[in-house]
């Protein structure tokens, strides 16, 4: 499996358990990085369930694909993504007003 599959893979699968998050990426060949931009960014600093997650997936890929590094990075972040290659972004359902207005009043 190449290095870009394999994150984008990981990725689905962090964003199946997280899906409020939202993740860019790019690839910079010059320093071979692959940059991961990470919003929100509370969750990104303060989730120890998913820094947990992103520390595993920065271990294991660092050893399997040296000398490739990856980079997680927040919006706030100096270093930015300019070209994003892909985006991962579950689709949350969002209820009417009216609907949850309904199920209040029911239950």
């Amino acid at each position: 499996m190449k290095s870009k599959e394999y994150i984008r893979n990981r990725l689905n699968q962090i964003s199946n358990a997280f899906p409020e998050l939202i993740f860019r990426y790019q690839f910079n060949e010059n320093t071979e990085t692959h940059l991961i931009e990470v919003k929100p960014l509370d969750t990104y600093q303060t989730n120890s369930v998913y820094i947990q997650y992103e520390a595993e997936l920065g271990f294991y890929f660092e050893n399997e694909f040296f000398p490739e590094t990856i980079l997680f990075i927040s919006e706030d972040s100096l270093t930015q993504i300019t070209e994003s290659e892909f985006t991962i972004q579950k689709k949350l359902y969002e209820y009417p007003f009216e609907y949850l207005k309904i199920c209040y009043l029911c239950c």
